[in-house]
């Protein structure tokens, strides 16, 4: 079996400038990510693909491929990033990794790929993400709206069965061979692997950065 890891990466950024290289503990942003992706049991190969020629990483098991113009602009959806991969690479499974997420641990990669391959005729893809146990509203015209509770029966917190989760960006996880038909990460019956709390954060604009920062230092 045959496990890919594909980690994108555009040189550019709207929100926070180069935040692909943005040194974070003295490497940029990108190695985190990668460096837990090479400690895997099970990821056979790591692939950064990318625009910039700034991406070096001196490992026989990371390979750094030029992306097409079409998948270098801002507009460029991953999905079309992963067609492109795909389209050149065979694999019986592909694990998306997004380097913005600071959280990823070999450890969590391993036990949902762990989850999706041994429970291959049940699911079809999976997700990272947080649970959620917060009453949430949402805007409606002037005024906002409960969306997930009464709030004229207010239940207890820690009562609530809200059964909610929260993608926190980490990674995916895909059977390949579909996914040229569903052209979407996510596609069949999806499955997820929950990650602690903390992971809800990425670096996408400046105050996460901020955040971030304070947390992995502790």
């Amino acid at each position: 079996m045959i496990i890919y890891a594909l980690i994108p990466l555009r040189k550019g950024s709207t929100r926070i400038k180069n935040k692909n290289f943005i040194k974070i503990q003295k490497k940029p942003l990108f190695m985190h990510a990668t460096q837990q992706a090479l400690k895997s049991r099970f990821i056979s190969k790591v692939f950064i693909s990318t625009d910039s020629d700034k991406v070096k990483v001196d490992n026989k098991k990371v390979l750094v491929i030029k992306r097409s113009r079409a998948c270098s602009t801002k507009y460029a959806s991953t999905e079309m990033v992963i067609e492109e991969f795909l389209k050149k690479y065979s694999c019986d499974y592909l694990v998306l990794i997004q380097a913005t997420n600071l959280f990823i641990k070999s450890e969590y990669l391993d036990k949902a790929i762990n989850k999706l391959v041994k429970n291959s005729k049940k699911y079809d893809s999976l997700l990272s993400c947080v649970s959620s146990k917060y009453f949430i509203w949402k805007k409606k015209n002037n005024y906002i709206v409960p969306k997930n509770y009464d709030y004229k029966k207010r239940p207890r917190s820690q009562d609530a069965e809200l059964n909610e989760y929260i993608e926190n960006g980490a990674f995916y996880i895909l059977k390949s061979k579909n996914f040229l038909k569903s052209k979407n990460r996510l596609y069949g019956k999806i499955t997820y692997f929950e990650m602690p709390k903390e992971t809800i954060f990425e670096v996408d604009e400046k105050e996460d950065l901020k955040i971030i920062k304070k947390l992995i230092t502790k």
